[in-house]
C-alpha cells in the first residue's frame, strides 16, 4: 500500500505470502451432497416435482407446510396443504412431506422467496436528496479479513475486482471485539453501550425493535428490506441479546435455520437434502431479485458456519459466490444496486490469532464496494473520493455514514477529523487517526509512529539498501550515469505495531462485558523505515518507505515507494533516449565534466 503523504494511520504491510499464514492455508472442493435429489425445487416462487422423483417413484402424493415465526425463539407449522406441481407458495419457508405409492416417502425443509402483491407494489417516494433510489446489498461472511480474502477466493476476486472495477477499502480497522461489535455501528451508528439495555439476563432489557437500524429507515424511503444470517444461535442480536419482537424486516431467515436446525442432525448440516448448505443461503439472497427486480432493495445477508471456525471452508464457495455475482450481474439486476461484499473482522478463534500477522488481520476485514457504470459516471467526485479514501483508516461508522447517502446525501468536499462517522463520499483528512476514530488502543492496527537517529542499526541498513536499489537501477547505463552515495540525510521515521496491539491476547465474555487480557508475548515482525535524504553528485533529494522483515532480517522496496522530491532538470539528459524510466535515479557523467 502506498503512503500518501502526511497521512497520520498508516497500516501494516501485511504479506499474502507470510509463512505462518500460508502453513494454514487449505483449499476444498466445493460440497456434494449424498443421496437422492430432492423431490421438489422453487423457481421464482413455483414449487415443482423434480423430474427425477417423477421418474423415480410413481403416483406421489405431497403436502406443504408453511412455517411461521412466533417471535425470535419460536417457530411452528402453519396448517399442511395438497399441492401438484406448479404450486405457488404462501411462504418463504416450508417444508414438504411426500409419500409414493410404494410407501417411499420424501421429508425436506425448503426455502423460496414468495411473490406478493404488497412487497411488488409498495409505494416508493422519489429520493431526490439521495441517490434516485439505488440500492443496496451486502454479503457479509464472519471473520474474513482483507489477507485472509485475498489468500482464498481468487476467482470471486478476479471476477469482482479485476473484471468488474470493484473498489476495496484497505484500511478498514474494526472499533471493537466480534460481530456485534461492527453490526451496531454499521448498521445503528452508535457503540453498544450507547443503546437501550438488550442482553439477556440484564436488568430492565428490553428487545431490539426500537434500536435505530438503518433497515428501518430504508423501509420508509418503499425499499424492501433484508436481514439474514444463518445461524440462529451465534446471530448477533440474539446470541447474548434479546432479538426481536417484532419481524425486523420484509426477508427474515432467522425462522427458516432455527427450523433447519431442529430438523438436520449436526453432522448432516452441510446440506438441505440434495442441495449443498452454501447454495440454499446464496440462492435465497439471488431469488428476492429474480422475483423484486424493479423494487428498491436493502438486504444485508451474513454467513458464519463457512468462514467462523476455519476460514479454509470458505474455498468450497469460491466459484459460488462468483458465479453468483456474474449472474446478478450479466442479467441486469446490479443496474441499480450497489453490491458489497465484506467480513465482519479477520479469524478470531484459531492458533494464527495470538501471531503477530493474526493480531493484525483480526483488525482488518475485507470491505469493497460495486457501483453501477452509470453511478459511477454521474458521481465522478464522490468515486473519487471513495477511491482516494481506500488508502486511508475507514471504520464501520464511516460505513454507517456512507449507507446514509443513500437516503439523503451530504455532499463531498473534505469532512471534519472530528467526525466519529465519515462518508466515504467525502474527503477524509489526513490527519485522521484512530482517537478521532473512536478506536481503542488495542484495536488500532495504525503504525505508531517513532522520530529514530541514523544511528539506528536498522535505519542504516534501510538506507543502504535503498541506494543499492537506485544504483541498480541505472547499473545498466554506468557509462552514462554515476554511482550515486548519501550526501546527508534530513529525516528518519520508524513505523511499528503498537505495543496495545501486541501484548493483546484475548477477550472473555461475562454476560456480554468484554475483558481484556494484555499479557502476550508477541514481538513485532515487520517494521516500516520512512527515510528523507540527498544523494551526491547532482543533489537529488529522494523519499522512501522501506519496509522490514525483522524474523529473516529482509529489507523489501519497490520503485513505487521511492520518489523523487526535487525537480530534476537537465540531470538524466543523456540517458532520456536510452531509458526515461529511470530518469530520476540518473546523474548524467557528463554533468561532471561541463
Amino acid at each position: 500500500m502506498d503512503i500518501p503523504a502526511r497521512q497520520a494511520c498508516i497500516h501494516p504491510r501485511l504479506l499474502l505470502d507470510d509463512p505462518v499464514m500460508l502453513n494454514t492455508l487449505k483449499s476444498y472442493p466445493p460440497t456434494v451432497c449424498k443421496g437422492e435429489e430432492n423431490w421438489v425445487y422453487v423457481v421464482n416462487g413455483t414449487l415443482y416435482f423434480s423430474q427425477a422423483a417423477l421418474r423415480r417413484h410413481v403416483n406421489y402424493s405431497c403436502t406443504y407446510e408453511p412455517l411461521l415465526r412466533e417471535g425470535d425463539y419460536n417457530t411452528t407449522w402453519g396448517e399442511a396443504i395438497n399441492f401438484t406441481s406448479g404450486f405457488q407458495i404462501t411462504s418463504d419457508f416450508f417444508r414438504v412431506n411426500c409419500t409414493s405409492y410404494t410407501k417411499k416417502m420424501y421429508k425436506g425443509l425448503h426455502a423460496g422467496v414468495t411473490y406478493m402483491p404488497e412487497r411488488a407494489m409498495k409505494e416508493t417516494p422519489p429520493l431526490v436528496e439521495g441517490f434516485g433510489g439505488l440500492s443496496v446489498a451486502i454479503l457479509g461472511f464472519d471473520s474474513m479479513s482483507r489477507m485472509s480474502w485475498l489468500r482464498r477466493l481468487n476467482e470471486t476476486r478476479q471476477y469482482f475486482h479485476d473484471k468488474l472495477g470493484a473498489i476495496e477499502l484497505e484500511g478498514h480497522n474494526i472499533v471493537g471485539d466480534g460481530t456485534t461489535a461492527v453490526m451496531f455501528p454499521m448498521l445503528t451508528g452508535k457503540f453498544e453501550w450507547e443503546l437501550p439495555e438488550a442482553r439477556l439476563h440484564y436488568p430492565n432489557a428490553s428487545q431490539l425493535d426500537n434500536f435505530p437500524f438503518l433497515w428501518y429507515d430504508f423501509r420508509k424511503a418503499g425499499y424492501l428490506t433484508s436481514w439474514s444470517n444463518a445461524n440462529p444461535k451465534s446471530a448477533p442480536f440474539n446470541w447474548r441479546m434479546l432479538g426481536f419482537d417484532q419481524q425486523p424486516t420484509d426477508f427474515y431467515t432467522r425462522p427458516f435455520y432455527q427450523a433447519f436446525e431442529e430438523m438436520v442432525p449436526q453432522k448432516k448440516r452441510d446440506c438441505f437434502g440434495s442441495v449443498p448448505f452454501s447454495s440454499t443461503w446464496l440462492n435465497y439472497f439471488r431469488d428476492i431479485f429474480y422475483m423484486y427486480k424493479h423494487q428498491r432493495k436493502f438486504l444485508f445477508h451474513f454467513l458464519v458456519e463457512m468462514t467462523h471456525d476455519d476460514n479454509n471452508l470458505i474455498t468450497k464457495m469460491d466459484t459460488e459466490i462468483k458465479t453468483l455475482v456474474q449472474t446478478l450481474y450479466e442479467g441486469g439486476y446490479l443496474d441499480n444496486t450497489l453490491l458489497i461484499l465484506m467480513g465482519d473482522h479477520g479469524a478470531r478463534y484459531n492458533s494464527v490469532r495470538s501471531t503477530f500477522a493474526g493480531k493484525l488481520e483480526e483488525r482488518l476485514p475485507y470491505f469493497s464496494f460495486l457501483f453501477p457504470k452509470w453511478f459511477v459516471e454521474k458521481y465522478p467526485e464522490a468515486i473519487q473520493n471513495l477511491r482516494d479514501n481506500t488508502k486511508k483508516l475507514t471504520t464501520p461508522f464511516d460505513i454507517h455514514e456512507t449507507l446514509k447517502d443513500f437516503l439523503k446525501f451530504g455532499g463531498t468536499g473534505e469532512a471534519r477529523v472530528s467526525d466519529r462517522g465519515i462518508s466515504l463520499f467525502k474527503q477524509i483528512p489526513p490527519e485522521r487517526s484512530c482517537g478521532h476514530a473512536k478506536i481503542a488502543p488495542h484495536w488500532c492496527a495504525c503504525l505508531e509512529w517513532k522520530n529514530i537517529s541514523m544511528q539506528d542499526p536498522g535505519a542504516k541498513d534501510a538506507l543502504q539498501f535503498t541506494l543499492d536499489t537506485i544504483n541498480n537501477y541505472t547499473a545498466d547505463y554506468r557509462e552514462d550515469c554515476a554511482l550515486l552515495s548519501v550526501e546527508k540525510v534530513t529525516d528518519a521515521t520508524k513505523l511499528e505495531t503498537r505495543r496495545e496491539v501486541l501484548k493483546f491476547k484475548q477477550t472473555d465474555s461475562e454476560g456480554g462485558i468484554y475483558k481484556i487480557d494484555f499479557n502476550d508475548t508477541s514481538q513485532n515482525e515487520i517494521s516500516l523505515y520512512q527515510l528523507t535524504f540527498h544523494t551526491t553528485p547532482g543533489h537529488g533529494h529522494f523519499e522512501v518507505t522501506v519496509t522490514h522483515e525483522v524474523i529473516r532480517n529482509v529489507y523489501r522496496v519497490s520503485e513505487k515507494e521511492i520518489s523523487r522530491i526535487n525537480q530534476y532538470g537537465n540531470d538524466p539528459a543523456c540517458i532520456l533516449n536510452k531509458n526515461r524510466q529511470i530518469r530520476q535515479y540518473c546523474y548524467c557523467l557528463s554533468n561532471l565534466k561541463s
